[in-house]
């Protein structure tokens, strides 16, 4: 996906604050978690919690991988997949990293 400079400075310009959650796992399966894993931010663990439709436990709130997987993403520019409404994706080195933004 070739992006626009306007989508570059949106992604350079998010922050933890912004990032409801983030995903790792192997590029080309689901991201269920079956071959990843999602982490969440304390900040948004109750809203999280509502849109998945179930609490957050406590072993899933991991900040410091919240901030490891955007600035992987924030870092990726043309190896971004897909930047929609609420998230971006990229893909590096067989893994796949979406941070989810609210």
């Amino acid at each position: 996906m070739a992006l626009t400079a306007d989508q570059i400075t949106k992604i350079r310009a998010l922050t933890t604050n912004d990032i409801q959650s983030v995903y790792s796992g192997k590029d080309g399966k689901c991201c269920c978690g079956c071959s990843g894993k999602h982490s969440y931010s304390l900040k948004f663990r109750e809203q999280a919690g509502k849109h998945r439709g179930y609490k957050i436990d406590d072993d899933e709130i991991n900040d410091r991988m919240v901030t490891r997987v955007l600035n992987i993403v924030k870092s990726a520019d043309a190896d971004i997949l897909d930047l929609g409404d609420s998230y971006v994706a990229a893909a590096l080195g067989g893994r796949l990293y979406i941070a989810y933004f609210s």
